[in-house]
């Protein structure tokens, strides 16, 4: 036998012992969460730095950086499997974004819009308009509850960063993104979520630490882990209103998936849990 199938058949090996190793954690990842064994906490961020400790000990600084990544994907993973196992077990959680969810958005209130948009805005939703002076004064009216839906018009919804770094942080979520005949489009969003089948977009904000590497990376991994499409990035960044230590960076993303089903219920909480904010900002149909 040649030296590289042997070299080959050890790697195989080493990926037998590693296939069982992972399914005996996630299966101990789940008993702890039973009640019999306190169930409790998820994420200890403190006990999760000395296994990272313990596993590099010794290795060469490349060889700490890949392990560093292996572990905190692997205790990620684990801890999935801990928030499906809470959202399974208790059905009388509900995320933050849920208590505003609804079956059905009636379009016959009143839109709060910039002035200079509202004669394109009454045309295309063919609701009573009231001219403000500015998108920000929309938002603060439909805030205090001086209308039902706020609107404006963009060039595309690519052009929005700005407009989720005004309302991320808001009750407000986007519904939807209307295209208008000239190509642009209406962007349209209000105090509540609509829950339709047709949507398939749903939008979220989180924050990650600009001194951690890897934040952005096992983020992702977790909503693809919940079989969400990234359609779209935005990364701002922003003041330490989250983080007294250090600049944290906003991210905006589209994602194409389910806002209701069980996986993507569970990388909610994850992500709610763990990072320093998380927030569903919106969801519609995708164009």
């Amino acid at each position: 036998m040649q030296e590289k199938e042997i070299l080959h058949q050890i790697i195989d090996n080493c990926d037998d012992a590693l296939r069982d190793a992972f399914l005996r954690r996630m299966e101990i990842a789940t008993r702890l969460m039973e009640p019999e064994n306190g169930g409790g906490d998820v994420y200890d961020p403190q006990w999760e730095q000395a296994v990272l400790t313990h596993v590099t000990t010794g290795l060469s600084p490349e060889l700490t950086i890949k392990a560093t990544s292996l572990w905190r994907s692997l205790m990620r993973m684990s801890r999935g499997k801990q928030y499906r196992y809470t959202i399974q077990h208790n059905p009388s959680l509900h995320l933050p974004h849920e208590a505003d969810l609804v079956d059905e958005l009636r379009r016959d209130g009143l839109v709060l819009c910039p002035a200079d948009m509202a004669r394109t805005v009454s045309a295309a939703l063919g609701m009573e308009v009231v001219p403000c002076h500015a998108i920000s004064a929309a938002i603060d009216a439909l805030l205090a509850d001086q209308g039902d839906f706020a609107a404006l018009v963009v060039n595309s919804f690519y052009d929005t960063e700005w407009l989720y770094s005004m309302i991320y942080d808001q009750p407000l979520y986007i519904n939807s993104f209307i295209p208008l005949p000239d190509e642009r489009m209406l962007a349209l969003f209000s105090k509540k979520l609509f829950n339709d089948d047709s949507n398939r977009i749903v939008s979220v904000a989180f924050a990650i630490r600009t001194a951690q590497y890897g934040d952005l990376s096992q983020t992702l991994a977790t909503l693809a882990e919940a079989k969400f499409n990234v359609e779209f990035l935005r990364v701002k960044t922003m003041g330490a209103k989250y983080d007294d230590q250090m600049l944290i960076n906003i991210v905006f993303a589209e994602l194409s998936g389910s806002l209701t089903a069980l996986d993507s219920r569970a990388a909610f909480l994850q992500l709610q849990k763990e990072l320093p904010f998380f927030r569903v900002i919106g969801y519609r149909v995708s164009y």
